[in-house]
């Protein structure tokens, strides 16, 4: 048996809502733009979040639109407008995430629609959790490990991790692509901490970890994989919604493990 041990790309993301990390694009243009995230996970209904960016120079934060025409459809033809509730998001009420279903997201505001299509793949089951002792760097980082299944279903992975129970601003996000691996299992160490940070605690023997393991497809996986090196770029993040709007919309089935972290020293 063949073992993989991969060690990713990862996508930092900025900001932290309750769930998982909301994305904040680094622009580099100072004219207005339309921020769309949206998000149908397995068993949940869909969440949409409409923003407008601000002057370079404004750090007030994303402004949510309230006024927005907001509809998901999938390829089994239900479709649904969205709400918005206090939290400033558009719910939907009766769709929910579906493994294997192709979902159609359509945005209208100030005239103008945005629209995004995005297939959930089927959910891949989590093996184990494990904590691995890095010793040149003096600190642990978990380690992940399933099972590709065969085929290409299943070639896209983003991955959120949690340390006693938050998703912590210092925290890195994971995205890989298996299609060099198709039916291997596979081993990723999941850096949660940049080089050369400052004041960040590291993980400690007894801390419990959970991992979020998500299946995407290939046009959110260019989404995160082209924000991990937006940093030193001219250009934002490579969206995968037409008609002008920064952000992303995916479908994504997931599994999730929980560890308490534990290596010999």
């Amino acid at each position: 048996m063949i073992k993989k041990y991969i060690y990713p790309i990862v996508a930092i993301v900025l900001l932290t809502t309750s769930c998982e990390k909301e994305i904040e694009v680094d622009l580099k243009s100072v004219p207005p733009r339309i921020v769309i995230e949206g998000m149908v996970k397995e068993g949940l209904p869909a969440t949409v979040k409409v923003s407008t960016t601000l002057d370079f120079d404004d750090n007030g934060g994303y402004p949510f639109i309230t006024d927005a025409i907001v509809k998901i459809s999938d390829d089994k033809g239900k479709t649904e407008m969205l709400n918005q509730d206090g939290s400033g998001w558009y719910v939907s009420h009766n769709l929910k995430g579906e493994m294997g279903r192709t979902y159609n997201l359509s945005v209208t505001y100030d005239n103008v629609e945005y629209t995004a299509t995005s297939k959930m793949p089927p959910r891949v089951a989590i093996d184990s959790l494990t904590t691995y002792k890095i010793k040149v760097m003096d600190y642990a980082l978990p380690m992940i490990h399933f099972t590709d299944p065969k085929g290409v279903e299943n070639q896209y992975y983003r991955c959120l991790v949690y340390i006693n129970g938050k998703q912590r601003h210092d925290t890195q996000e994971l995205v890989t692509d298996a299609k060099h691996t198709d039916g291997d299992p596979l081993h990723l160490l999941l850096p949660i901490f940049s080089s050369g940070e400052e004041n960040v605690t590291p993980i400690a023997q007894g801390d419990e970890i959970m991992v979020e393991a998500q299946c995407i497809d290939e046009g959110v996986f260019t989404f995160y994989n082209s924000m991990a090196s937006m940093e030193n770029s001219l250009t934002n993040p490579t969206t995968n919604i037409k008609g002008g709007a920064l952000g992303v919309f995916s479908a994504y089935s997931y599994d999730q493990s929980t560890t308490i972290a534990t290596w010999k020293e």
